[in-house]
């Protein structure tokens, strides 16, 4: 949502209301159906599905693979996360919290094929409309919020001491209040937005801001609050434990890569909210959704805002010794790794056998050789019984 001081900053004819460019009812009017005055709350599948034809079975590869991709990442990370020295620490119970929002978040990434191909059912435009994007929300401003408490939980174990195996009570109350705090504050997609029929009279969703100001101001804060307000707290543990990386003066780069559990999450997260917040702020304010360009933008941008979620195992479980050592010990890789080990031991076990075969066919090879074309071979039994074993 673009800043303006009146409606010359705005573009595409938006009106500047209260300080934001605010996009007018009659230019969502035409053949175009979906408004996109926040891109975060509407669904992809508008924009995909208002995007060239030939690009929707990419768009299809896509969101399976990205899908299947965060569905193994997430199992992963919540087998390794139950185990009992992860579970009842306290950033444990965080993780298994992110790592559930996250599977429950690929589940819905699948449901844009079948809405994209239901597209023009009355329920599921409802369905679009309001409870989707409101689920979907949910769930990744929860999963933003988890990962700023874990920088948090993080930088207080390492440095000051904290117990990691202190009452899990807090950790719930936080997620408790963070969830409570998530399902207020995104309301407005659900009752600041309706299906209206269009001139040609097709539906399509639209927001009514200036009529209800409450809803807009809403929108406008749990925009800034969900974006600014973890990027400053990743940043500030960043800082924090450079800061002290900084003070052990010799080679103290190579501290870096100690520390790497701790730092690549949170630079992952700034790096894709950022991202996000910079287009979210320069290209989205009344853009006309028949530009393609703006289209590719809004869905990569997307995409790269999902990130966190998808990776979640080689953000933290991965570069953490401790968690990828419980993730060894966990049945689902010691149940991988034994079907591997069992063929590789297979093989092992065969290979002095085919070698003792091998040379008893060649021992038998050198004492009766062909030397020329009147030489005649030797009906073996023994010497056939080897070559059958082979």
């Amino acid at each position: 949502m673009k800043l303006c001081l009146d409606d010359s900053n705005c573009i595409n004819n938006g009106r500047c209301f209260s300080g934001v460019c605010v996009c007018t009812n009659e230019y969502f009017t035409d053949q175009h159906h979906e408004i996109r005055n926040h891109a975060l709350t509407l669904p992809i599948v508008g924009a995909i599905l208002d995007d060239i034809p030939s690009l929707r079975h990419f768009y299809l590869f896509i969101f399976i693979f990205l899908a299947a991709i965060g569905l193994v990442s997430n199992i992963f990370s919540l087998v390794t996360c139950i185990r009992d020295r992860i579970r009842y620490t306290v950033c444990g119970v965080y993780l298994i919290m992110f790592s559930a929002c996250a599977i429950i978040m690929m589940i819905l990434f699948l449901t844009n094929i079948i809405i994209a191909a239901q597209y023009d059912n009355y329920l599921l435009r409802l369905w679009t409309c309001h409870g989707y994007p409101y689920l979907f929300l949910v769930i990744i401003n929860i999963s933003i919020l988890i990962t700023a408490v874990i920088a948090i939980e993080n930088l207080l174990n390492r440095y000051f001491s904290v117990d990691r195996f202190r009452s899990r009570k807090c950790a719930l109350f936080v997620l408790c209040s963070l969830s409570i705090l998530v399902l207020i504050s995104n309301l407005d997609k659900i009752f600041a937005r309706n299906l209206k029929l269009d001139r040609s009279g097709r539906l399509y969703c639209t927001y009514e801001y200036p009529l209800q100001q409450f809803w807009f101001y809403m929108n406008n804060s749990t925009f800034y609050f969900y974006m600014v307000i973890p990027c400053i707290i990743h940043s500030i543990c960043i800082i924090y434990m450079f800061s002290k990386i900084k003070q052990q003066k010799q080679k103290w780069y190579r501290k870096i890569f100690i520390y790497m559990d701790h730092i690549l999450p949170s630079f992952v997260i700034i790096q894709c909210l950022c991202i996000y917040a910079i287009f979210q702020y320069l290209f989205d304010s009344c853009i006309i959704y028949s530009d393609r360009f703006y289209i590719h933008f809004h869905i990569g941008f997307l995409l790269i805002l999902y990130i966190p979620q998808i990776f979640t195992f080689f953000i933290y479980i991965l570069p953490n010794k401790y968690y990828l050592r419980e993730f060894q010990q966990s049945w689902i890789c010691q149940r991988f790794f034994c079907c591997c080990s069992a063929n590789k031991q297979r093989q092992i076990q065969e290979f002095p056998v085919i070698h003792k075969l091998w040379q008893r066919r060649t021992s038998l090879e050198t004492v009766m050789t062909i030397s020329s074309l009147n030489d005649y071979f030797v009906n073996s039994e023994f010497y056939k019984s080897i070559k059958l074993e082979l």
